[in-house]
């Protein structure tokens, strides 16, 4: 199936959780569909972790690895007993969660560093290591969004990743592919909406096709979510095992409707797909996230990075994380701030 989406035979793959966290678990799916396939399949991960388990704001730099091997300033190997150092705590990334249950090793991906140098070693990588084609998968559907949508509130590891293999497949020639697993499954946009627009993409060209998990896919998700933290890769688990209907996630403040049409992954040609995505556009030439922040809050749209900054000051000040409902009011007022901003500027 995968060389019908890439287009020809391809020997090796490199899969990639683009948007952080839990991504790499949904990843497995495609991961574990080239291995099947005969192709020699490498998983990657953005190294940036949520608030719940990681309370310093932004992605993690390859400095702070431990139990890895640099490849540069933004790419490691990684394993199942690969940790970070972030001022002082141990941080597990979710790809060493998944290693540790898969028994290989992975690469690791910082986005600490401006979109160009970041897109710089990661074309390196993939021309010096012979990779045939890039797929990179979102949970949920964000990396989709325009930026006026109620419920988004973190596009910018998405984008930022989204950003990074544009200039990847302008550099190689490689094929990349953007997967969309489980639309809606992560609660910000919902996914009627996310199915709308893939939809929009396929009138440009760019739908390849979908895939949902087997049973065996499934009996390895299992053992993964045993370990790994991540509430949206989950929901892409229940809906395969037949959960049909309402389900609460990030603390029952959002709602995600959920069938079996929930556990499927969309490929789309990144190529054909990148000019209707303006977030990663918006993005592209970023000196590093903090950077892209402000790009993005220029035109209203809020990101992760903002409320992780907003969640650290509350933990430097309370020596606690917020609870869901505190988390959820603080999205709510950072939107209406950027809003409101946003409306000065425009007078």
């Amino acid at each position: 199936m995968l060389d019908e989406v890439i287009g020809f035979n391809v020997r090796s793959v490199l899969v990639i959780g683009i948007g952080g966290g839990g991504d790499v678990v949904g990843s497995t799916i495609t991961y574990s569909l080239a291995i099947n396939e005969g192709k020699e399949a490498i998983l990657g991960a953005v190294l940036w972790e949520r608030y719940v388990n990681d309370v310093v704001p932004g992605p993690i730099r390859i400095q702070e690895l431990r139990n890895a091997d640099a490849l540069g300033d933004y790419l490691a190997i990684v394993n199942g007993d690969t940790y970070a150092v972030r001022e002082g705590r141990h941080v597990i990334p979710q790809i060493a969660n998944v290693l540790s249950v898969i028994k290989d090793d992975g690469l690791g991906i910082s986005i600490a560093g401006p979109v160009s140098s970041v897109a710089k070693e990661l074309s390196d990588y993939v021309s010096k290591y012979g990779i045939d084609a890039v797929i990179g998968i979102d949970v949920g559907g964000d990396v989709l969004a325009l930026g006026n949508e109620d419920g988004l509130y973190s596009p910018l590891a998405d984008s930022y990743s989204v950003a990074i293999l544009s200039r990847v497949q302008d550099t190689t020639n490689v094929p990349v592919i953007l997967g969309v697993a489980g639309p809606g499954v992560d609660g910000e946009l919902d996914r009627d909406y996310v199915l709308m627009r893939i939809s929009q993409l396929a009138g440009k060209g760019a739908f390849l096709g979908a895939y949902g998990p087997t049973r065996n896919d499934l009996m390895i998700l299992e053992d993964i979510l045993s370990k790994a933290i991540t509430e949206a890769s989950g929901l892409v688990f229940k809906a395969a095992r037949g959960h049909h209907g309402n389900v609460g996630i990030r603390g029952s403040t959002r709602y995600v409707r959920l069938d079996v049409s929930s556990s499927i992954t969309y490929y789309l040609d990144l190529k054909k797909a990148i000019s209707d995505l303006p977030l990663a556009n918006l993005i592209i030439n970023a000196k590093d996230p903090w950077d892209a922040m402000r790009i993005l809050n220029s035109r209203g749209v809020m990101t992760e990075l903002n409320f992780e900054e907003e969640v650290y000051r509350y933990y430097r000040a309370k020596s606690r994380i917020p609870s869901p409902e505190e988390a959820y009011s603080m999205i709510k007022e950072i939107k209406s701030k950027l809003r409101a901003q946003v409306q000065l500027m425009n007078r």
